[in-house]
C-alpha cells in the first residue's frame, strides 16, 4: 500500500509539472503604431487586420506561430535575468514579483530577426530599463 502512495504521488507531480512549463528566449520591441489605419507606417496584423487589441500585444516568430493558430493566444512575460549585469536591466524584482505582463498574439513576425517574439513597446518598457532593445524574457501560456 506505501509503494503504491509513493507511485501515485510521483506520477501526480509529474502530472503536474508537465501543465506548468515556461521557456527562456530573446525579445525585443514590436514597433509603434500598431494597427492604425491612418499612418502610412501602419500595416495591418496578420490576426486581426487594423482591428485595435490595445498595447498589451506581441508579434511571435515561427517558433510561435502554429500555422496561425498563436492569434489570440495569451502568454504571461516577464523579465528574466541571464547574469549580474543583464539583472540590472530588469524594472521588477522577481524574487517578489513573478506575475510579469499578460500579453495577446496579434501578428507574425516570421524570423523576427532572431528574436521568439516582439512586445509592444509598453511591456518592454515596463519590463526593463535597457536601451539596447533586446531582453531574455520568461514566457508561459496562459
Amino acid at each position: 500500500m506505501k509503494e503504491e502512495t509513493i507511485i501515485f504521488a510521483v506520477t501526480m507531480l509529474l502530472c503536474l509539472t508537465s501543465f506548468v512549463s515556461t521557456s527562456v528566449e530573446i525579445a525585443s520591441s514590436y514597433p509603434q503604431p500598431y494597427l492604425r489605419k491612418c499612418q502610412p507606417t501602419s500595416k495591418p496584423s496578420a490576426c486581426y487586420g487594423y482591428s485595435d487589441k490595445g498595447t498589451n500585444i506581441i508579434a511571435v516568430s515561427d517558433a510561435l506561430w502554429d500555422n496561425r493558430n498563436a492569434c489570440g493566444r495569451k502568454y504571461r512575460v516577464w523579465c528574466k535575468p541571464v547574469n549580474e549585469v543583464k539583472f540590472q536591466h530588469c524594472t521588477r524584482d522577481f524574487a517578489v514579483d513573478i506575475l510579469g505582463y499578460d500579453v495577446t498574439v496579434v501578428d507574425y513576425c516570421g524570423h523576427c530577426n532572431g528574436f521568439t517574439m516582439l512586445l509592444s513597446q509598453e511591456v518592454f518598457s515596463a519590463l526593463t530599463n535597457t536601451e539596447d532593445g533586446v531582453i531574455h524574457v520568461e514566457y508561459n501560456e496562459i
